[in-house]
């Protein structure tokens, strides 16, 4: 039985390695880039443990990371977010994490900062999805790797939910809303600043507005917590005029730090 297993998990990392290959020669340098050794190995464990059969194509790519879309054991689709140890910006990540109790200091072993880097966004969407907050439901971090609930656009629409930087509203108004509902939340019940926060990293599935990339997310015992949780809210101030919204930074700023 032991041994049918491991059959099935090398079937399915065969299958990984055949997904990953993409099409144009800008893909195969990101391609190389993703999917070096030690990623392919920790794939290897995530289909070991039936969190990933397949990977089925892009549905973002960035300067710090990739996201595909996946297929797990119960052919369920998940989001693949892999971390690109090459691009990373590993100054950034160790002033980030250095301010962070949850996490220990690795000094300059890239792996490990890494990990703590991919862990500190998996316990950052755990302590927001407790709450009720419209993210990802994160299912499991390995590495460099994260696995977490797939959005979709809409029920009609099964395409990877979209940015607000790409699509148009007819219900601006009770979105930024629920924006600005998910900052107070986030601020004063999961104690956690985005501190990166805009149209680019908020999706609209369903009718809602869903945040992600919340790696850089800090406690607001961070020294610089109220210095991101300003550069937020001076982002969404930004965003919202571009749905012809008047929101001012007093009025987002008094929802959220309420004076006792």
């Amino acid at each position: 039985m032991k041994e049918k297993h491991y059959q099935d998990a090398d079937n399915q990392m065969r299958k990984l390695e055949e997904t990953k290959r993409l099409k144009s020669v800008e893909d195969k340098q990101v391609s190389s880039e993703v999917f070096d050794n030690k990623t392919l190995q920790v794939l290897y464990k995530l289909a070991k443990q039936g969190y990933l059969k397949s990977l089925n194509g892009v549905i973002s790519t960035g300067k710090e990371a990739n996201v595909f879309l996946g297929i797990d054991d119960d052919d369920k689709e998940v989001a693949v977010k892999i971390y690109r140890v090459v691009t990373l910006d590993f100054k950034k990540i160790k002033e980030y994490i250095a301010g962070d109790p949850r996490f220990k200091s690795h000094g300059n072993n890239t792996r490990q900062i890494i990990t703590a880097w991919t862990q500190k966004e998996f316990k950052n969407l755990s302590r927001l999805y407790k709450l009720g907050l419209n993210v990802p439901e994160p299912y499991t971090a390995n590495e460099n790797v994260l696995v977490m609930e797939y959005l979709e656009h809409s029920p009609d629409d099964a395409s990877a939910a979209p940015p607000l930087s790409k699509i148009k509203l007819d219900n601006a108004g009770e979105v930024f809303e629920e924006i600005i509902d998910f900052m107070d939340v986030a601020y004063n019940e999961a104690q956690l600043v985005h501190g990166d926060l805009s149209r680019y990293n908020i999706l609209y599935s369903h009718g809602h507005p869903y945040v992600i990339d919340v790696s850089q997310a800090t406690l607001t015992s961070h020294p610089s917590s109220m210095q991101l949780l300003d550069r937020d809210i001076e982002n969404i101030v930004y965003d919202s005029k571009k749905f012809n919204l008047n929101l001012t930074f007093d009025y987002i700023k008094n929802r959220i730090v309420r004076k006792e």
